[in-house]
């Protein structure tokens, strides 16, 4: 026990280490360049174009490799993006909401536009759209920069507006529509979050990839936490792009320059192809990093809207599980958990078990003194816990069913402890679910944390219990031929206990220790008929209290129950046959949408992102769930036939 319990100190310690490392090392660890692929046009199958953003060292794009379905292809050119006569349009969104006029931070702002504006190279566009109660189209796309100037200066902030961040990212969003030959790009200039707007974070990111743009952002943090930082990177990471901080008017100017210069730092890379028709998967390496776009052959494919980034660092769920930090909290919970364990195991004592105790009257030996079980609670505070539940629940009159449902379930815990552990699981499991996902994903994780742990036992029982069930008959049988052979009752039931199968054998073994510690066998027999919900067994209790009672032929008798038993189990086959079709439309019907519903999640995260992001869809999860449950056990009891 004592090398068992220092390696899992040990298994504890290098699992907190390794948790606490990795995330030290991730704090430490520098950004990466920017890397984007923003479009790949193979309308020439000869002549595939490959637009890429690249922020790094400019002489790793020597080093860049493309593969079509696995394949490696040579680039054979790989030029700026300006020498293809492509041209950018961007549309700067502006949070006019009333901090905005904080510190002179609108000023600062609105000049490095301007001056954005003065600098825009020939042929690209700029629009502003402005934000506070709602979305306002300052300028559309122009080139004219005392256009885009006389717009600022009738820009002005609120001291009394709220922000309608979304709503903004929307307008701005559908000034690309009357522009289809600009490369689409947003920047978004903000120093607050959205708690306004019709529309929500995920509405606006949709909006966002499906018009290929690339999603840049300037935080304003001069208000010290107030930015939507999480909405903002969701937005990121579906269509691509940058965020960027300043908290001062400097700071604005070279989060503006910075910006600009993201942007622009754009090369197209050209390559033939191989594959004539149909999807084609592209990945792209550079620099360290690795991106997976795929387009249809013959066509084009830019943004995200026309193409899925697949990459080592994004995360698999919905938003509410990718912006919380419940999968570092659940590591850490394990390591701890570990921890704790393992210095339970170091600090406890050993705790004889039933099964040496009672060794000496079932193996005619004495007890090994070596064969102790370890205790779950075995420190003085658990201990004291466990007390306190244990008084509590004898109290409530609950202790006795629990002890029952884990004897039928043969699972070797102490009522008491089993109690305290689940309760604490439960509140534990409910608190890390409220503060990682949430009240109601919270809420519905601690319910299935209460039921989970019931379920289990509750199955393994009744799984136990049906195997006894199966037994009996041919049990019975044997049992009679002790009987004929010259054996007595008790003599029977222990030969017979050495025969048979689990769980009967431990069961009758379990009779042969109570009667030799002085209890009536009929007695023991009645209890495994009561432990393990077994009628027939309990019927054929009766046949042998009355027969010993009255005298008569108990191996006829118990021959004659066995058949008895033989037929109704028949029956209860048949039963069970001609119900197939209904027990699995029940597991059918119950699976079907669950499935459904994380293949669509798998599939298009975006379209399912409204039912886990938003309370309205949490709602109508929950409401669906407890349905779900409430048919499952309404066609469960349809088709249960009692035999």
């Amino acid at each position: 026990m004592a090398r068992h319990g220092r390696l899992a100190v040990l298994t504890a310690v290098l699992a907190l280490f390794g948790v606490l490392l990795g995330v030290s090392a991730a704090g430490a660890q520098k950004s990466d360049p920017t890397f984007l692929v923003r479009e790949i046009d193979g309308t020439q199958r000869k002549a595939v174009q490959l637009t890429v953003l690249w922020t790094g060292d400019a002489t790793a794009l020597k080093e860049m490799t493309v593969r079509e379905n696995g394949a490696a292809l040579k680039v054979d050119s790989l030029v700026d993006f300006r020498q293809t006569n492509r041209r950018l349009g961007t549309v700067v969104v502006v949070d006019l909401s009333g901090s905005m006029a904080d510190g002179g931070v609108l000023a600062a702002v609105k000049e490095s536009i301007a001056k954005m504006a003065t600098g825009l190279p020939e042929g690209d566009q700029l629009a502003v759209v402005s934000f506070a109660n709602d979305a306002v189209v300052e300028t559309a796309f122009t080139s004219n920069a005392d256009q885009v100037k006389t717009a600022l200066d009738g820009m002005a902030a609120n001291r009394n507006a709220r922000t309608a961040m979304f709503d903004g990212i929307r307008k701005a969003v559908s000034l690309f529509e009357s522009r289809p030959g600009l490369q689409p790009n947003v920047l978004l200039v903000t120093d607050g979050s959205d708690d306004v707007s019709s529309t929500d974070m995920a509405g606006a990111r949709a909006s966002v990839a499906s018009s290929g743009a690339a999603f840049f952002a300037i935080e304003l943090d001069h208000m010290k936490g107030e930015v939507d930082s999480d909405s903002i990177k969701a937005i990121i990471s579906r269509s691509g792009g940058a965020s960027f901080t300043a908290t001062s008017p400097a700071e604005i100017a070279k989060a503006f320059e910075t910006a600009t210069s993201t942007m622009d730092s754009q090369f197209v890379a050209t390559y033939q192809s191989k594959v004539e028709q149909g999807a084609v998967d592209v990945t792209v390496a550079l620099g360290g990093q690795e991106i997976r776009r795929n387009y249809v052959a013959g066509g084009k494919a830019q943004g995200a809207g026309a193409t899925q980034v697949v990459t080592v660092k994004k995360a698999f769920g919905p938003d509410w599980l990718r912006s919380t930090p419940i999968l570092p909290v659940l590591v850490m919970g394990l390591a701890i958990g570990l921890l704790v364990y393992a210095g339970i195991q170091l600090a406890g004592s050993s705790n004889t078990g039933l099964a040496s105790v009672l060794s000496p009257y079932t193996e005619g030996g004495p007890a090994d003194a070596d064969a102790d079980e370890a205790s779950l609670a075995q420190t003085a505070f658990l201990q004291r816990a466990v007390e306190v539940t244990e008084g509590f629940a004898e109290r409530q009159g609950f202790l006795e069913k629990v002890s029952s449902l884990l004897e039928r379930a043969d699972l070797p815990l102490r009522a008491a402890e089993a109690l305290f552990f689940y309760v604490a699981g439960v509140v534990l499991v409910t608190l890390m679910g409220l503060f990682g996902l949430g009240l109601v994903p919270g809420l519905v994780l601690g319910v299935l944390a209460a039921i989970m742990p019931i379920a289990v036992v509750n199955f393994i029982a009744g799984r136990r219990a049906k195997a006894f069930v199966s037994l009996l008959p041919d049990t019975l049988a044997l049992l009679s031929g002790s009987l004929r052979a010259g054996y007595s009752l008790m003599q029977g039931v222990e030969a017979v206990s050495q025969e048979v199968e689990e769980p009967m054998g431990k069961e009758l073994r379990r009779v042969v220790t109570e009667a030799r510690l002085g209890r009536e066998v009929e007695d023991s027999m009645d209890s495994v008929a009561e432990r393990m919900s077994s009628p027939d067994f309990a019927w054929a209790v009766m046949a042998i209290r009355i027969q010993r009672e009255v005298g008569g032929n108990l191996a006829e008798l118990l021959m004659t129950v066995s058949e008895t038993m033989v037929q109704r189990e028949r029956l209860r086959r048949d039963v069970n046959a001609l119900t197939a079709e209904g027990r699995m439309s029940a597991i059918i019907l119950a699976l079907l949408p669950i499935g459904l519903g994380l293949f669509m999640w798998a599939s298009n995260p975006v379209y399912m992102s409204p039912l886990g992001n938003t309370g309205i869809g949490q709602a109508m999860l929950g409401v669906a769930t407890v349905a779900a449950i409430i048919g499952f056990i309404w066609m469960k009891k349809t088709i249960t036939i009692e035999i």
